[in-house]
């Protein structure tokens, strides 16, 4: 009978084999990657470098390109303003020259040259849209006399005075009524001050009124009394109720012109 022997080990030499692979594998990378992650590093570098230095420009470009973008409109809006003031300059100018022709035809003299005068006490601090002034009877003031804004638009009568010094009664004090008109038709009405620098009036309803329209002062030299802003109105009314606002924070007055 012949017995055919294994050869020792044989079984056992493909497991050693890959094992001995795995090992150099193992060893050859643990040697080499770090090379070559050095030198692929190396090589990879310059490209980040450049992409970092566009990357930098672009970014340079493009807040260069936004700041002068910004700057191209602020000069764009400050020309619009420069433009609307000299319009508005224009337009008072005009009128007041109007004004002075009319007053030479009908052989009238204009109105006399105004008073500044500082704010010494203001609402809240003094009660019912009365404000004090640093001018008096020292500088020709008389009770009566006009008040209004460095601007232009009137805010109410000397109601008080004193040497140094006069109390100022506000259109817009409860109560108060003030004659005027309202710009857009030329309708006569009576603004009633309700405090704060509010008003109200009562309109027909058909006559036209929106908001943003202006109130003015009668008379050749009208003045800008009041603005437009909600108006009420119901189905069975005959007339509307309009609210309307001083064209000036009355909490925060400093200057005012006054007309001896």
């Amino acid at each position: 009978m012949k017995v055919n022997y294994l050869p020792k080990n044989r079984s056992r030499n493909p497991n050693s084999r890959r094992i001995v692979i795995l090992v150099g594998i193992f060893i050859l990378g643990a040697v080499a990657f770090p090379f070559l992650d050095g030198v692929i590093i190396s090589i990879v570098s310059p490209v980040w470098k450049a992409e970092n230095a566009v990357s930098r420009s672009l970014k340079k470009s493009f807040d260069l390109f936004g700041s002068q973008k910004a700057l191209v409109e602020e000069n764009a809006s400050l020309r619009e303003k420069i433009l609307s003031l000299e319009a508005e300059a224009a337009a008072l100018s005009g009128g007041r020259a109007e004004v002075e022709a009319l007053l030479r035809l009908l052989g009238r003299k204009s109105a006399p040259s105004m008073v500044a005068a500082a704010v010494l006490t203001r609402p809240p601090q003094t009660p019912y849209d009365v404000i004090v002034i640093d001018a008096g009877a020292n500088e020709s003031i008389a009770i009566g006399s006009k008040v209004s804004l460095p601007e232009g638009p009137l805010v109410g009568l000397v109601s008080e005075l004193f040497r140094e010094s006069a109390k100022v009664q506000l259109f817009s004090a409860d109560g108060q009524e003030t004659n005027a008109v309202l710009e857009r038709n030329n309708v006569p009405v009576i603004l009633v001050g309700t405090g704060g620098g509010n008003f109200r009036m009562e309109l027909p309803r058909e006559t036209r009124v929106e908001r943003g329209d202006r109130v003015l002062s009668l008379g050749l030299d009208s003045r800008h009394l009041a603005t437009v802003g909600e108006i009420s109105l119901k189905p069975t009314d005959s007339f509307k109720e309009v609210l309307a606002k001083s064209p000036t924070n009355i909490f925060a007055l400093r200057f005012v012109f006054i007309t001896p």
